[in-house]
């Protein structure tokens, strides 16, 4: 198929696409009851002709020179290829997909939107987890079955996936495996990508991408930056800066983590998912409500502690905090001019309509105060993922910020299959230990986080019966 015009593009609404493309798959399901065409004109008449804004403020990628949209598509899952083509037609130029994510799946949104897209004007970042340590030949057969997916000749950008190993900054069939496809016209520039510590590898964040940034191959990294854990974040961004390192930023917008509510009438989600999780595994009902109730008295102090600390901030800013911390924890790191660009992760249409009209925008005195006031009220509630403060102090090497990072992905950006099934690989090593522990970890999160709390959320959430 031909590529449309730019003027053919330029006039392609949200209302065009939910018609004619993002609305095809419902009606598809409703058309044997004869409703296929009502669903999709309710559906356009909802979104009407009304136009998101575009992006108003673009950066050079470091020395890539490539001048990137300040958001980015964080592509952990895509709803339809038809979103993809929406975030493209409003400015969006960066693309940020995983051959794991998905199963591949989002490569293959993003190449079904290939056609619609001038190639030279957006870029590409795709990644390959190295952790078993992969030959050379096996990382290029997985790269061009990527680029099948992504149905372009060529990627801007290959990174090494979730390194939390320094020693693999240095792995030599992988960069190998870049200068030959960079040889062969299929790769522009090598990255990497690194969330911190994870499971038996402890390295944190700034020590990987650290060293990669003096490494000199690669040219373009992924990191995690925000209000909350500023400081890592900020020395790595002044180390890119220092080597001409393009930056693009995750996990930035903290979220509201809730304390545990022990209520065996109504019980919570969380509640919920350990009755689940001890039935499964033999105990009575009785038997698992005596653990959780144990839990929570052994753990009660360290409740009443993040209670303490967050309530008056959730007395006075109510249930709105959570899509304003989410804006304000965006604008934040925008205003840092050697964050070339954020990727969160947007699925849909309703993500692209929610976060375009911050690009461009500025972090007001107030919005300051907010992400101040935030931080004292709930420093205590939010793992800073990237660092190695409290590796050592669990005697069942439980890996706390991996168990918590999966949790975000979970309630923070709506990936609940992705994550459960993450969390299911950490066979003998997940929370669930936590349920009978005298909770050693306690204090050994010089940021004051509580540790129990919010590893018993997680495990509620995460864990298979």
């Amino acid at each position: 198929m031909s590529k449309e015009t730019p003027e053919k593009r330029d006039g392609l609404s949200r209302r065009t696409f939910l018609t004619a493309g993002g609305i095809a798959a419902l009606g598809a399901v409703a058309g044997c009851a004869g409703k296929g065409s009502v669903i999709a004109t309710d559906a356009a008449e909802a979104a009407g002709d009304k136009e998101a804004p575009k992006v108003a403020s673009f950066r050079t990628l470091g020395r890539t020179g490539f001048k990137v949209s300040d958001l980015s598509m964080g592509a952990g899952s895509i709803a339809d290829s038809n979103v993809v083509r929406y975030a493209y037609d409003h400015g969006i130029n960066l693309f940020d997909t995983a051959e794991s994510y998905g199963n591949g799946d989002s490569e293959t949104k993003i190449g079904g939107a290939m056609q619609f897209m001038e190639r030279e004007k957006i870029f590409i970042v795709t990644k390959l987890d190295i952790g078993e340590k992969p030959d050379e030949q096996t990382l290029i057969e997985r790269f061009n079955k990527s680029l099948e997916r992504l149905q372009t000749p060529y990627v801007d950008a290959l990174y090494s996936h979730g390194i939390a190993d320094v020693e693999l900054v240095d792995y030599e069939p992988f960069i190998n495996a870049c200068n030959t496809l960079k040889a062969e016209g299929k790769l522009k520039h090598m990255g990497i990508s690194s969330h911190g510590p994870r499971g038996d590898e402890p390295d944190s964040m700034e020590a990987v991408l650290g060293k990669a940034a003096e490494h000199g191959g690669y040219d373009v990294m992924l990191l995690s930056y925000g209000f909350i854990n500023k400081d890592e974040g900020e020395r790595v961004l002044a180390a890119c800066k220092a080597k001409n390192v393009g930056t693009t930023i995750m996990k930035s917008a903290t979220g509201l983590v809730e304390m545990p509510v022990l209520d065996f009438e109504n019980p919570s989600e969380q509640v919920q998912g350990w009755f689940e999780y001890l039935e499964g595994g033999g105990a009575t009902h009785e038997e698992a409500k005596e653990r959780i109730t144990n839990y929570f008295s052994r753990n009660k102090p360290e409740f009443e502690k993040a209670f303490a600390a967050t309530g008056p901030f959730m007395a006075e800013y109510g249930i709105k905090t959570q899509e304003e911390l989410t804006f304000k924890s965006l604008q934040w790191v925008l205003r840092n001019p050697d964050a070339h660009t954020i990727c969160p992760s947007m699925a849909s249409f309703d993500d692209l309509d929610r976060f375009l009209p911050l690009s461009g925008t500025q972090l007001s005195s107030s919005g300051q105060q907010f992400l101040d006031q935030y931080a004292k009220a709930f420093g205590p509630t939010a793992c800073r993922f990237s660092c190695t403060e409290c590796i050592g102090s669990c005697p069942d090497n439980v890996p706390v910020n991996t168990i918590l990072r999966y949790a975000y992905y979970y309630k923070n950006q709506g990936r609940e299959k992705h994550a459960m099934q993450k969390y299911a690989r950490l066979v003998g090593a997940n929370a669930a230990a936590c349920l009978d522990c005298d909770a050693p970890c306690v204090g050994a999160c010089p940021h004051g986080v509580q540790v129990q709390a919010q590893l018993f959320n997680a495990h509620g959430r995460l864990a298979m019966a």
